[in-house]
């Protein structure tokens, strides 16, 4: 939790230099400004239904207004918190296998399993237990094991082929570690699934493992990371915007 905090603070005094330097600070102040006269109008003048309308138009366009000058920063803040998640989601958001746990590996081929002579075979390090035969998914593309974590471990996995073999890393356990849920082909989907480098050229666009869902607990709450990263990023910025000068 003190990485997470540190890290929420962080983003909260990001989230405020950029409003700062990208945003139209004055624009701001004075559609906001606007924006309370039109509801204190709203509740004066409750018995004039024209006076009402009108308000009511103006309020529509004014929001309107204050959205389009805060698309400009969120815009710029939306790639860097995409990267943020994808790095932060393998290590808060996720946990080895369990031990005694079962867990699926799915590999999506580039070409209909059909095509292929026979079923890959999927080889575990030890400590991981493949339970199943080779599920082919119709129409999908897809072939799936599922497997079993014996004991706590971390290696790959060997997804063999006849003519290639496609690597993935697994683990297993109660420590928390930088997980890979995902290994892809496609340089751009590093952008989702940045932990591990891309697969080479050949039969797989992807191999995937189901690790399970972790939530962290503080004050009596179990709660996702990125719950507590945006609690704290938030009351950041919100206690420090006012002696910054910085209004959203």
């Amino acid at each position: 939790m003190p990485g997470l905090a540190a890290l929420g603070i962080a983003l909260g005094f990001a989230v405020l230099f950029l409003l700062r330097t990208t945003s139209n600070q004055e624009a701001i102040r004075k559609i906001r400004r606007q924006i309370q006269a039109c509801l204190y109008e709203l509740r004066l003048f409750v018995d004039e239904p024209g006076l009402i309308l009108r308000a009511q138009g103006r309020l529509l366009r004014l929001n309107a207004r204050y959205l389009w000058l805060m698309l400009r920063p969120a815009l710029i803040l939306a790639l860097p918190m995409l990267l943020l998640f994808s790095f932060l989601e393998p290590f808060y958001g996720k946990t080895p296998i369990p031990i005694a746990r079962q867990s699926i590996v799915t590999v999506k081929l580039r070409h209909p399993p059909g095509a292929l002579i026979a079923a890959p075979i999927l080889q575990t390090p030890d400590g991981i237990q493949v339970e199943s035969p080779a599920v082919r998914m119709q129409g999908t593309g897809q072939v799936c094991w599922r497997i079993r974590a014996n004991k706590t471990t971390s290696g790959m996995l060997r997804v063999v082929f006849p003519t290639e073999i496609a690597t993935k890393k697994i683990a297993s356990g109660t420590y928390p570690e930088f997980l890979s849920m995902k290994r892809v082909r496609l340089s751009w989907q590093l952008l989702l699934h940045p932990t591990e480098h891309p697969l080479p050229a050949g039969n797989v666009d992807w191999i995937a493992i189901e690790y399970p869902s972790r939530k962290i607990g503080w004050l009596g709450l179990d709660l996702p990371w990125f719950v507590w990263l945006l609690l704290f990023s938030m009351t950041t910025a919100v206690v420090f915007m006012r002696p910054l000068r910085i209004t959203f």
